[in-house]
């Protein structure tokens, strides 16, 4: 197989600021881009930069179209499928945090370092 006319390279890009972006430019990208995407070291990393763009964004406070214009850059830059990107946008709009669950042994969950819902 040949590799002539391919090129191959990883550009690492700091997202701290993602969350500042217009929402015309977030649909610019999310148009735009085909390769382009954010990888987190652990789950932690992963879910505090989407609470970060959500709260960024003022997600409430969006319409429809915005929403999932958001959703959709959330789902590119992650690499999450919908339905992963739907659940974390969710539990953003219930409690307002994007937090990792772990489960105890005994089925007790801890959501960021606390006791959640027993």
């Amino acid at each position: 197989m040949s590799l002539k006319g391919w090129s191959c390279w990883v550009v690492n890009i700091r997202m701290d600021d993602a969350e500042k972006l217009s929402l015309e430019s977030i649909g610019r990208f999310v148009a735009a881009s085909e390769e382009i995407r954010f990888e987190a070291e652990d789950r932690r990393q992963l879910y505090g930069w989407v609470e970060r763009v959500l709260v960024g964004q003022q997600y409430a406070l969006l319409g429809k179209t915005a929403r999932g214009l958001m959703r959709r850059y959330i789902e590119k830059m992650t690499g999450l499928s919908r339905a992963q990107c739907t659940w974390l946008i969710a539990r953003y709009t219930a409690s307002g945090r994007v937090e990792v669950t772990v489960l105890t042994p005994q089925g007790m969950s801890i959501a960021g370092g606390r006791h959640g819902g027993h």
